[in-house]
């Protein structure tokens, strides 16, 4: 499963490190390209939220292999694009498929661990979203110069492909085989239950606020490098050094979430907003910045691997990939308006270093708060049933 979800990554980040060659293609400014990376994210909303249920109830290894070959055939068809609308529209359906892949992935690589080791093989799982934005990066760096944004689109659209093949084959179904199947509307209930329903609802803001921050400096990190002076191929590097950072991150956080659980998604926010400010504050250059926007990779991804193991543990085995589906769709209100975000700062002309990193910085210290917030709800309950 962590393969399947570096595909994703990959196409997760296709979008946004093709954007310098897309606006060169189709003549069009920062801000007019803003919607389109938002497009694969409304995709996700609707995916993750109305069909990710759906493993839960016909099998979660089905729907993954489905969704991943759909998505796959999208990325192709989008490789061949001529107008700005075809492009956007295709990115929409293949997010679809992406936020139909992701929940139900992770909770298949959780549902082979039970008890503590759930969420950690859960937020485990998750740093292939992150590793594949590291391949991504890479593959860009190589691919951009020669076959520019469409060829970036066929190797997104050949990996699923691929993936898809080897779950079908490979892979168990781990799907939950007792109780009552899932609905999308049954899950909703579930999780919204009268006794977890304000948990339920500070972790959703969470999620948006974490999504905020990771799809504004994903989407904006390669255009802020390129109007640095750096080729794209450089910016994508450098890019790539931020999902480094986030792999790293992952990595620690699958392993301290185990003992820590909340309190490890505290920790991480305020890492990365104490890294913001230090971006904002004291604008750096060479490898300072590579290293800072590595840091800033490894809490922010941290604190996302974070929420994903820890919040599916709050809802019982046969709800699992319908909770995280809905948590991870509400979650694209954030990732949707991060891109957006970067163009009404590029308009109001905060899109250089010092100035915009303040924006992510102001988002991670809510989530703090509310990371902080969750931790005592869920200790007290704890401690009211020990």
């Amino acid at each position: 499963m962590v393969l399947a979800l570096m595909v994703e990554g990959f196409d997760l980040q296709t979008a946004n490190l093709a954007g310098p060659s897309i606006m060169t293609d189709f003549g069009i400014t920062r801000a007019q390209l803003g919607p389109l990376l938002s497009a694969s994210l409304f995709g996700i909303l609707v995916g993750a939220t109305l069909l990710a249920p759906l493993g839960d109830r016909f099998g979660r290894k089905r729907v993954v292999v489905i969704a991943s070959a759909a998505y796959g055939l999208l990325s192709l068809t989008a490789a061949a694009a001529w107008s700005l609308e075809q492009l956007a529209i295709l990115r929409f359906l293949i997010g679809i498929g992406l936020g139909v892949v992701m929940p139900n992935g992770l909770a298949m690589a959780g549902a082979m661990y039970e008890g503590h080791r759930h969420a950690s093989a859960t937020a485990f799982a998750g740093i292939g979203i992150t590793l594949g934005g590291v391949v991504a990066g890479v593959t860009a760096a190589h691919v951009l110069p020669h076959y520019h944004w469409q060829g970036l689109f066929v190797v997104g659209g050949v990996l699923p492909l691929i993936i898809a093949a080897i779950v079908a084959v490979a892979l168990q179904d781990v799907s939950p085989t007792s109780g009552a199947k899932a609905t999308p509307r049954g899950t909703l209930a579930v999780i919204l239950a009268p006794s977890i329903r304000l948990t339920t609802l500070v972790v959703w803001t969470m999620f948006v606020f974490i999504a905020l921050c990771i799809h504004l400096l994903a989407s904006w990190i390669p255009l802020l490098m390129k109007g640095s002076g750096l080729s794209a191929a450089d910016a994508a590097l450098v890019t790539s050094g931020f999902h480094a950072g986030g792999v790293l991150g992952g990595i620690v956080a699958s392993l301290v979430l185990r003992r820590a659980g909340w309190r490890a998604v505290a920790v991480f926010a305020a890492g990365a907003a104490l890294t913001m400010l230090t971006l904002a504050l004291a604008p750096a250059s060479g490898i300072a910045m590579i290293l800072l926007i590595a840091c800033a990779g490894f809490f922010v991804t941290g604190i996302q691997n974070g929420v994903n193991g820890t919040a599916i543990d709050l809802y019982p085995a046969s709800s699992r990939a319908g909770g995280l589906g809905w948590a991870l769709g509400v979650a694209r209100i954030g990732a949707i308006m991060g891109p957006m975000v970067g163009s009404f700062a590029a308009l109001a002309g905060l899109d250089n270093g010092q100035h915009f990193f303040l924006i992510p910085a102001a988002a991670l210290l809510l989530v703090l708060l509310l990371a902080i917030v969750v931790e005592r709800r869920i200790g007290g309950s704890r401690d009211r049933t020990a």
